[in-house]
């Protein structure tokens, strides 16, 4: 049996509740708990004087609370059954918890609960007269196989974009990608439709927040709301999802008025290049073309120009280029510059550092700086840097 996974002890954490109107009154969860010795071969520390420590917690609703204890009880290897209690007046969450070791989630369906604890078997417990929780128990360790995968594939798709690996390969990889990402979303999606209690469908719908698209997110909350209207753990997850939504939109107007050229068509700017050619921005009008506004003297820029280099050597088969312009003082160092760094592109500047025609026609404050247009003449990035230079050329020549 493998250890259970990271992310299942967070969201154990701080998941939330789901309440609805109905008295439960108490809960009681009974059950054996078998191999022992498999219990310390995991979780070294979970084992005392041959005895495992039990715990039921309530996790209170709104995540803000930490888990409630409401019992406790200690199992030896000769006595394996034991008995846990507490108050439940809501159907909600509740954790089983061995002590320095794995926890176990249920739903308070029902007032009485078996919970059979097997540290031998790959699903270490198994539960009886809970559908919820059992429902629970499902998604968690399906999830966790589908998820798994998921995020493998990217990782390897990732690797093999550092080192630029060919791109019938990173074709087939991203489309694997999204194959096990549209199962993965597929799976949640009728995990919330199919589950027997809300909080069974929000627990999920927390989960597919990481992958589903938005749209289908939204729509996925707002379904589940109209479906359990009155549900106070659902309408309190969409009032933080929209506060969430407002805060990024804002984040987002913010971005947009920084990044006043994506959308818009590229202004046209003429500057001579090294030879004192004159060079116009229109005249590489049928090709993607990253301007890129640099300085010999900007270290940022002289730091960011590797990733640049790379760029330009990954994606300059595909119909692009870049046109490297500079705010330099001395024709010297900017000359110097371009082949220490390589820069094998074209270059222009006039040489007149901040009062450059450059300045005054993007209307830029510092450097590095670039917009990257496309065969229109359209501009379609701005500020790309880094990881988020490689993402957006990627997103154009290899989806």
């Amino acid at each position: 049996m493998k250890r259970i996974s990271h992310w299942l002890l967070m969201i154990l954490v701080i998941t939330f509740s789901a309440c609805s109107q109905k008295d439960k009154g108490t809960l009681e969860v009974t059950g054996n708990v078998a191999n022992l010795d498999k219990v310390a071969a995991l979780y070294p520390n979970a084992i005392k004087k041959g005895m495992v420590t039990l715990m039921l917690y309530e996790v209170p609703f709104g995540g803000d609370i930490p888990p409630v204890q409401l019992d406790s009880v200690t199992v030896s290897a000769d006595k394996r059954s034991y008995t846990l209690k507490g108050p439940a007046k809501n159907i909600g969450m509740y954790n089983i918890v061995v002590l320095d070791g794995p926890m176990i989630p249920v739903v308070n369906d029902v007032p009485n609960i078996t919970v059979d604890i097997d540290m031998a078997n790959e699903r270490f417990y198994t539960v009886a007269g809970s559908v919820a929780s059992r429902e629970l128990q499902d998604f968690i360790f399906t999830y966790d196989v589908k998820s798994t995968s998921a995020e493998q594939t990217m990782n390897q798709l990732d690797s093999l974009k550092r080192i630029g690996a060919p791109d019938s390969t990173l074709i087939n990889l991203t489309n694997r990608k999204n194959a096990a990402i549209k199962e993965l979303n597929e799976y949640m999606k009728r995990m919330m439709t199919d589950a027997s209690q809300p909080v069974v469908a929000a627990f999920v719908l927390g989960r597919s927040a990481k992958t589903l698209p938005q749209p289908e997110f939204e729509t996925a909350l707002n379904s589940l709301t109209q479906k359990y209207v009155g549900d106070s753990n659902l309408a309190e997850m969409k009032k933080r999802y929209n506060a969430y939504k407002e805060q990024i939109e804002k984040i987002r107007a913010e971005q947009e008025q920084q990044n006043a050229w994506v959308g818009k068509k590229a202004p046209e700017l003429v500057l001579p290049d090294v030879n004192g050619k004159k060079v116009s921005i229109s005249s590489f009008k049928g090709k993607y073309v990253l301007v890129d506004f640099w300085a010999s003297w900007c270290q940022p820029c002289r730091a960011e120009n590797p990733n640049v280099v790379a760029a330009f050597n990954k994606y300059k088969s595909k119909n692009f280029t870049i046109l490297g312009v500079s705010l330099d003082k001395k024709k010297e160092n900017w000359l110097e510059a371009i082949k220490e760094d390589q820069l094998k592109w074209t270059h222009v500047s006039d040489l007149a550092f901040w009062d450059s025609k450059a300045v005054t026609t993007f209307g830029f404050t510092g450097i590095p700086y670039n917009v990257l247009i496309d065969p229109e003449g359209n501009v379609v990035g701005e500020g790309l840097r880094g990881e988020a230079l490689d993402s957006k050329l990627h997103e154009i020549f290899l989806q």
